[in-house]
């Protein structure tokens, strides 16, 4: 057990980004519906890589449940190694499993992956959370595995315009034809102010604070879909938290 016991820290603690091989990113991969028992404590389970990227025999993965109904859902579900490699499926043993909670399909498998030349933006460290971002016709803004390929600070810059306009839409919509909604804010950034009126009056700064709040506080959202009009209204009613940078 001890031998587990520096690699894991190392990969998964709460600085991991920060200190780990600069050569390296953490990301996340759903588990996808195959699990086979190799014993009473040890699940085999598969991921799908993207095209392209691969991960290595023997490297360490740890898996995280996603929220569904509360935060316990999204409670460690266990670690262990890459024991076999078939094309673009990768076959992980998951042992020290304590939660109490089974593996579930969409379940994510957090490892380390070869860095590429993209710009390392907000958008990519959520997607290496699988987070995606939605617009109000639940049409994606972005690709969670494309952005590991292709992008750009210009790519990023013209996202968050996009996501803005979606809030701003959304935010007029509700005032014109839903007023009942516009919720008073009690605390925060915004207290004093209606909800459907930030919205309307949403600019960059405050999706990109959002996000950056998403980043460091990555589990009520990670493996999940969310329309951003929907979340960001929540973040705000919620006093639009921010993370504090040096």
């Amino acid at each position: 057990m001890k031998k587990w016991l520096f690699p894991l820290l190392f990969l998964f603690s709460a600085k991991c980004l920060a200190q780990a091989d600069t050569s390296k990113w953490l990301r996340a991969f759903p588990v996808t519906a195959y699990m086979v028992d190799l014993n009473d404590s040890v699940k085999i389970v598969q991921v799908e890589m993207p095209e392209g990227e691969s991960l290595k025999d023997k490297q360490l993965g740890l898996v995280r449940g996603v929220y569904t109904n509360s935060h316990a859902d999204t409670v460690q579900k266990g670690y262990g190694r890459c024991n076999l490699i078939k094309g673009v499926y990768n076959y992980f043993s998951i042992g020290h499993n304590s939660s109490g909670e089974a593996i579930r399909e969409g379940d994510l498998l957090y490892t380390f992956v070869d860095k590429t030349t993209i710009f390392f933006g907000q958008v990519p460290k959520l997607a290496a959370h699988f987070i995606e971002w939605q617009d109000v016709y639940e049409k994606p803004f972005y690709d969670r595995y494309k952005v590991f390929r292709e992008w750009t600070a210009a790519s990023e810059t013209a996202l968050v315009d996009s996501m803005v306009k979606d809030i701003q839409f959304t935010g007029n919509y509700f005032q014109e034809n839903n007023p009942s909604m516009d919720k008073l804010i009690t605390k925060g950034t915004f207290n004093g102010k209606k909800v459907l009126s930030v919205m309307a009056g949403c600019r960059p700064e405050y999706v990109r604070n959002f996000m950056d709040y998403v980043i460091a506080r990555p589990r009520l959202y990670a493996g999940k879909q969310w329309k951003i009009s929907e979340v960001f209204a929540t973040w705000a009613v919620e006093g639009a938290p921010e993370i504090i940078k040096d």
